[in-house]
């Protein structure tokens, strides 16, 4: 078997394993909030940790790979990433499970970037676009297979059970990257940017650190503002230091390259909206219009078929065509289906629904592989790692951000409309005084006093204000997202398609030095 299957195989394994965590965390997040008796704010830590860990370990991949190798790296990270797994399914509070979540974001930061910097390398431009369709298959089963195992996991056992899948595809992946990959030289007396990493990390630290403050403190607070002001003066020191560094961890240079910055900036825009309404929708449908794990899972399959053979589509499309034709209209697609779910209310058909996602999941299959596939393609074979790195990186951070975004402008716009509802729906309300009246009457019937009707009638006004304000809530920001996703236009439009690389030129041991086949 030619050495670049080998390097797709192994990725591919050890991609769905992380792929399939965010997925089947999604589904779950509800019970784990009634387990642990948490609110939103605090369990979206459980996925935006996990994101941040993977981000902030990404930048070692290189030094690391150099430092002790492909094959033993990769192996270790697998590891790592099972054991925090099976860590995970044993937490005892929210506080450990976010823990385990970082241990496991720890182990798995590293595959993705290596995998994809190794298969970038081992085929020719020409086939770039075809061999990252076939790669994409986990980002195709994760999605399919994430909810509904998450959502039959936790309705007929219990949330914890979620994990154990991972064990035995951890012991495969880490089986595979021993026998099949490669080991290239170790090289010793590497330079480790020190000072890069830890200005990088701190900075995105404590940025997230703000946005899980806004829900509890306010965006004008002395806390909340203080937090940004010292995120944004460590994140300006470290670009500073990072420009001026020779062997940086995370090459900012590589910006200069117009084509890679557009083709990133489209692919981030992406992958924040993914997250997002992955996170978002599994909450709306099971806390608004209270679904079962199962029935959210069964009703988000269609929108992860539509991504997968949309995905594979765009790859050939992409090699034929170049990137403009298959990312812009995949863009106004995502957009269209992100201003229909701005519409989404309790009284929205099933049917309706699963049409609006498989439409949004066409969409993402036809703008986020294509929009990766250039913003990498455009390096020589020698920059591949470090290009790797910086796209992973962001591809993190984004949906990181985004989600704790995401969640505080939920929880605000949620205390928002239920002020205001509050105000309108009163005991003297017209609304208020059918509901009344009925509980009346359905309490005459059972023999209940009219004191019972009347605390009956308060409780169901209560979750009719509750609802509605979460309903308003979720429209907010789904209507937030389509602009987001609007802004992605312009610099689609700027996309080219590189020529075909010339015949690969070999470079010591880098993440991505395996010789093509």
């Amino acid at each position: 078997m030619a050495y670049k299957w080998k390097v797709l195989i192994v990725m591919v394994v050890a991609s769905f394993m992380v792929l399939l965590d965010t997925t089947v965390v999604n589904i779950a997040l509800p019970a784990i909030m009634n387990d642990f008796k948490t609110d939103l704010d605090k369990a979206q830590l459980v996925i935006t940790m996990y994101l941040l860990a993977i981000a902030l370990v990404i930048p070692l991949t290189g030094y690391l790979s150099e430092r002790v190798g492909t094959k033993r790296l990769f192996t270790f990270c697998i590891t790592g990433f099972t054991i925090g797994a099976a860590l995970s399914s044993i937490s005892w509070d929210i506080n450990s499970l976010i823990f385990f979540r970082i241990i496991q974001g720890i182990g798995g930061g590293i595959i993705m970037p290596l995998g994809i910097a190794l298969v970038f390398r081992s085929v020719a431009r020409e086939e770039q676009g075809t061999m990252m369709a076939i790669a994409g298959v986990p980002i195709v089963l994760a999605p399919v297979l994430g909810p509904i195992l998450s959502g039959y996991l936790v309705e007929s056992a219990n949330w914890r059970f979620i994990w154990l899948p991972h064990i035995p595809i951890g012991i495969l992946g880490v089986v595979l990257a021993h026998t099949q990959l490669r080991e290239t030289e170790r090289v010793a007396n590497l330079v480790f940017d020190y000072k890069g990493f830890i200005l990088a990390g701190f900075g995105f630290s404590v940025a997230l650190i703000a946005l899980t403050r806004v829900t509890q403190d306010g965006w004008t607070s002395t806390v909340v503002l203080g937090l940004f002001l010292l995120a944004t003066i460590s994140l300006t020191a470290w670009v500073l230091v990072e420009l001026r560094e020779k062997t940086p961890l995370l090459d900012l240079r590589i910006f200069k390259n117009f084509t890679y910055t557009m083709a990133a900036i489209v692919y981030f825009v992406s992958t924040l909206i993914m997250f997002a309404a992955l996170f978002l929708l599994p909450v709306f449908l099971q806390s608004v219009r209270g679904l079962s794990p199962i029935q959210t899972g069964l009703l988000l399959m269609p929108e992860a078929i539509a991504l997968g053979i949309t995905l594979l589509i765009a790859g050939r499309l992409y090699d034929k065509v170049g990137p403009i034709p298959v990312i812009v209209p995949g863009l106004l697609g995502l957009a269209y289906s992100m201003w229909m779910l701005h519409g989404l209310d309790v009284t929205t058909s099933d049917a309706d629904l699963v049409k609006i996602l498989i439409l949004r999941g066409a969409s993402m299959g036809m703008m986020a592989l294509p929009a990766f596939t250039l913003a990498m393609s455009v390096h020589p074979v020698e920059a591949l790692a470090r290009a790797s790195a910086l796209t992973n990186v962001l591809r993190q951070l984004f949906p990181a951000f985004g989600i704790a975004l995401f969640a505080t402008l939920l929880q605000t716009r949620t205390a928002f409309h239920f002020s205001n509802l509050a105000q309108t729906i009163t005991p003297d309300s017209l609304e208020a005084v059918q509901v009344l009246s009925r509980l009346k009457e359905v309490a005459g019937q059972f023999g209940a006093s009219e004191a019972v009707a009347n605390q009956a009638a308060i409780g169901v006004l209560n979750g009719i204000v509750q609802q509605r304000a979460a309903v308003s809530a979720f429209q907010d920001v789904f209507l937030i997202a389509t602009g987001i996703v609007l802004l992605g236009l312009i610099p689609s439009l700027l996309l080219r398609k590189p020529k075909p690389r010339e015949q690969a030129s070999p470079v010591s041991a880098t993440p991505a030095a395996e010789p093509a086949d």
